[in-house]
């Protein structure tokens, strides 16, 4: 690589002819400053002052280098040695460190300059140079603060990151000891299945659910929420309670910092809602008021302008909240943690993938999370797998268990670059078959068994109080899919339902009666 700036140091007061060569003492002997920590046989890298001006309170410089002692890491290190010289003696500060401009050229394969020809760099601009088969990365007026932020060296990494990708599989591919999408466990139905409808199209019809407004939501009748509830009863007791789970409370509404610690916003910040706080101000929203009862619509540039920006997601993962609860906490991983929240919605953006009942934007899932020792959570999270592979074979569910290719806390990402320890099977997912769908055989998700390994850890600093090992894990039991996969294979008729199902459920409610629906 080469960095080529174009600098300044704002001084408290002018220069006198003293302080200027005092200074210039320091800059003519910089060669030393600048080797500190280059590699033996690297010196040719590392950074040189081609020349220098006194202007007034300023003292401007250009500087290049190769990786070695970066160019803007240079004009940073002549801070302190500067100040030793003519602090005291001149009684003369530095005000300010700006960087004029910043030319950083960064070498790549020809094949790979196209991943960033659309990619906008934050705080700086790009350029191809399909020439030289390079990159070039421009900072214009940056201070003291940004190079704090080390956002140079984030732009730089960035870059190289996007630079790579055409190459790279997902982490999920890395860590897996076996591939992504191998089966690992199945089970074949004894009883000839021959229901082969749509379960989505018939709930409609039978008026078990209506579409709501919102995209990817339903408005869920009794007779399917009985159902709802019975599988809700049937996944506590045949599933989680046999494993020891004490219910929480999560919150659904989970901060942006969390999103941020958990490393969720690098891999799927596209996924989420966004949530918006209001300004709590009545008489801002006067005129919003005033406007939408004459118009009789709403005005959303209005309501744009009264809203704060996203402070929140509403919650995608459900097990949010358990990491933060653990926040810089101290745990003893001889006392591991086993908690289960089923006290609402979870939220993802489908965009255009929603359809149907088994990819929707809002469902209801039960959430188990444990933290402990490796092999405590590795050990529970199977436990949770087992059990629901008992229950599906007790209600005489055809499904199949396979390693999954997106652990949620893994998706869209290419790179770890923290040492992080990650189990050889980072998620199993557990499908229940759907036969109406004729081309090909295809199962809904019904259960997702995740070990993190060290990643959220590492993520909340999480520490066992004898600095041993701690890793977490969770698995949700997707509520709204198992529902769907039932139906898918068993229909809509009360009477062939399992035994089991039918005393949980009791006499099934009837829908309301409409005139015209459904």
């Amino acid at each position: 690589m080469k960095f080529e700036l174009k600098g300044k140091i704002i001084f408290s007061k002018e220069l006198n002819e003293d302080a200027q060569k005092d200074i210039s003492e320091v800059l003519d002997n910089s060669r030393e400053i600048f080797l500190k920590g280059v590699p033996e046989g690297k010196e040719n890298e590392a950074s040189k002052i081609i020349n220098y001006d006194f202007d007034g309170k300023e003292l401007k410089l250009n500087i290049v280098s190769g990786t070695y002692a970066r160019a803007h890491e240079a004009l940073m290190r002549l801070k302190k040695p500067i100040m030793e010289k003519i602090g005291k003696k001149h009684k003369t500060g530095i005000r300010d460190i700006i960087i004029e401009h910043y030319e950083i050229t960064i070498p790549a394969e020809k094949q790979n300059l196209e991943n960033i020809k659309d990619i906008k760099v934050p705080e700086c601009e790009t350029e191809i140079d399909y020439n030289n088969n390079a990159v070039k990365i421009i900072f214009e007026n940056i201070g003291d603060s940004e190079l704090k932020r080390n956002i140079v060296d984030r732009a730089i990494k960035f870059v190289r990151n996007e630079l790579e990708k055409g190459e790279e599989k997902d982490l999920t591919f890395d860590v897996c000891a076996i591939a992504p999408g191998t089966i690992v466990s199945e089970y074949k139905a004894k009883r000839e299945i021959t229901f082969d409808k749509d379960p989505t199209e018939v709930a409609e019809k039978l008026g078990w659910v209506k579409r709501f407004v919102g995209k990817g939501q339903w408005f869920y009748t009794p007779p399917i929420t009985k159902l709802f509830r019975a599988f809700e009863e049937l996944i506590m007791e045949e599933c989680v309670n046999k494993i020891g789970y004490n219910e929480c409370l999560f919150p659904k509404l989970i901060p942006l910092e969390v999103m941020y610690k958990m490393r969720y916003l690098e891999g799927l910040p596209e996924g989420m809602y966004y949530v918006c706080p209001p300004k709590r101000d009545p008489e801002m929203f006067r005129e919003f008021v005033n406007e939408m009862m004459i118009k009789k619509e709403i005005p959303i540039h209005k309501l744009n302008d009264l809203l704060r920006n996203p402070g929140y997601v509403l919650a995608p993962a459900q097990c949010e909240p358990f990491y933060q609860f653990f926040d810089h906490e101290l745990v003893d991983i001889d006392n591991p943690i086993k908690f289960v929240d089923k006290s609402g919605w979870t939220y993802r953006w489908e965009g255009g993938g929603a359809k149907g009942l088994d990819r929707v934007n809002e469902f209801l899932r039960i959430e188990c999370v444990e933290l402990g020792s490796p092999e405590f959570v590795e050990k529970t999270r199977d436990e949770t797998l087992k059990y629901a592979e008992k229950l599906a074979e007790k209600l005489d569910l055809e499904y199949w268990t396979e390693v999954g290719d997106d652990p949620f806390y893994l998706e869209g990402r290419k790179k770890e670059d923290r040492n992080i320890e990650f189990p050889e099977i980072p998620k199993y997912e557990m499908r229940l078959w759907l036969p109406h769908i004729k081309d090909e055989r295809k199962g809904v998700a019904v259960t997702s068994a995740n070990v993190h390994g060290t990643h959220f850890v590492e993520g909340f600093g999480i520490r066992d109080y004898k600095g041993r090992k701690v890793w977490t894990g969770c698995t949700g039991y997707g509520l709204t899919r198992w529902v769907v996969g039932f139906l898918a294979q068993y229909g809509f008729n009360y009477e062939d339902w399992p035994e089991l199902v039918q005393k949980k459920i009791g006499k099934m409610p009837e829908i309301p009666k409409v005139i015209t629906w459904p």
